[in-house]
């Protein structure tokens, strides 16, 4: 049998060990989830770049560059048809001019420049309003609001401050049932 001393040194033992025995099993646990998750990170990873680095066309990166090329071309080609179609009514004989979706000037052509230019220059903002009579200018901005807000084609018959009938007819460029982003206007003079 064992004296007390042998038995607490081999009890003090045991415990150690078991201690050790049990650190060692939590350290490796550990480190078995820690690399299990670090493969799915490397797993995870490697997708990733495969999917950004060129592959033949199919790759986000490859698709990306496509993109960029296609907006590239549509807004070039936009930007033509844009100058062709100003260029086009600039010189028609009839005034027109474009508002944005607020109302202001933003596109004038020549023939509504020469009808309006006793009354100064209307190139930019909602300075053009100056050429209708001060009395009719009230139910014109009414009604003028009215169709900036719902949509609708404008055809408005007022007076000019020179007191002649004018008649503005014009229609919204529609991006939905409800929504536009500006107006072409024709102004004419009535007889």
């Amino acid at each position: 049998m064992l004296s007390q001393e042998e038995f607490t040194a081999v009890a003090t033992l045991v415990g150690m060990i078991g201690s050790v025995v049990i650190f060692l099993w939590k350290v490796f646990k550990t480190s078995k989830i820690f690399l299990r998750d670090h493969e799915e990170v490397k797993k995870s990873i490697e997708t990733i770049k495969s999917e950004v680095m060129p592959n033949g066309g199919t790759s986000i990166k490859d698709t990306i560059n496509c993109l960029k090329d296609t907006c590239q071309r549509i807004e070039i080609t936009q930007k033509v048809l844009d100058q062709r179609s100003k260029a086009a009514l600039h010189y028609t004989g009839r005034p027109l001019f474009e508002t944005d979706k607020v109302g202001r000037v933003t596109w004038s052509n020549e023939s509504f420049q020469e009808l309006t230019k006793e009354h100064g220059k209307f190139s930019e903002g909602l300075d053009w309003i100056c050429i209708i009579d001060e009395e009719e200018r009230e139910e014109f901005l009414k009604e003028f609001s009215s169709c900036l807000e719902m949509c609708r084609r404008v055809d408005i018959e007022t007076e000019s401050v020179d007191g002649q009938k004018i008649h503005f007819l014009g229609y919204p460029y529609r991006i939905s049932e409800k929504s536009h982003e500006g107006f072409l206007i024709h102004l004419y003079k009535e007889n």
